[in-house]
């Protein structure tokens, strides 16, 4: 009988890129988590509104990246690895405060799709770019799923627990709207804050240097007790990126 000879390209463990059917499972991957990502980077910039340089950016690379998939696959895994590998490793530095607020779900959820996402479509290209075993991709499908739903439920139940508080008599009430403070907010020494955030994202009402720091839940009313002395001060929202949101606390 004629001896026959296995084909090396079906019996290779790491088939020639990009043709194998494991390629294409790590660039479908690749594909997908990308574009959810830049998606809710739109959806985030939409929702602030404001254009954030990196996550534009991003968005832009992701598109050349995906569209040179077709044409030029490696050159399209090296612009959406790289990419998701710096925007990932700054969203770890700027966004990772906000995976402790899950009651405001635009936030969290926004980092959570930043950092994990990011971190996901990383290794995406990775095993993309050496062709690696498509039961891997099936399984880092399953864990950004998995991970998808967790995120999710976390923000769901976190919603259900976080409550406005209601405005009693004598409080000064304060809107926040729009990411702006009123530029001027006059109080007697020893009234109450009803600060009314009317945002769908989180922010603080931060007094530098004092004890006045109150975090802001996403459409969120809280009351704080300011017990300053008499005097100006300068408010900030102490999170990355809102460093516009300033304002002049008067207590008199």
């Amino acid at each position: 009988m004629r001896a026959t000879t296995p084909d090396h390209a079906t019996t290779s463990r790491h088939p020639t890129f990009p043709g194998s059917r494991h390629a294409n499972g790590w660039l479908r991957s690749l594909a997908i988590l990308t574009s959810l990502v830049a998606l809710g980077d739109v959806v985030f910039m939409t929702l602030i509104p404001e254009v954030i340089p990196p996550l534009a950016l991003g968005v832009a690379l992701t598109l050349i990246g995906i569209g040179l998939l077709r044409v030029r696959p490696r050159a399209g895994i090296a612009v959406l690895g790289l990419t998701s590998l710096v925007l990932g490793l700054l969203a770890v530095l700027i966004l990772s405060p906000h995976l402790a607020h899950p009651g405001s779900p635009v936030d969290f959820l926004h980092a959570v799709l930043s950092v994990a996402g990011r971190a996901l479509a990383t290794v995406a290209g990775v095993g993309a770019w050496r062709g690696a075993s498509a039961a891997g991709a099936r399984r880092l499908a399953t864990g950004a799923l998995g991970l998808a739903s967790a995120a999710i439920a976390v923000s769901a139940v976190a919603v259900l627990t976080v409550s406005s508080e209601a405005a009693r008599p004598g409080d000064l009430p304060v809107v926040v709207a729009g990411s702006q403070f009123p530029p001027t907010v006059t109080i007697e020494p020893g009234q109450t804050l009803h600060l009314d955030n009317q945002d769908v994202f989180r922010h603080t009402f931060t007094v530098p240097d004092t004890d006045l720091d109150v975090d802001l839940p996403a459409t969120t009313a809280v009351r704080a007790a300011v017990d300053l002395p008499p005097g100006s001060y300068d408010v900030i929202c102490d999170i990355a990126g809102h460093e516009h949101m300033t304002a002049v606390l008067v207590v008199d």
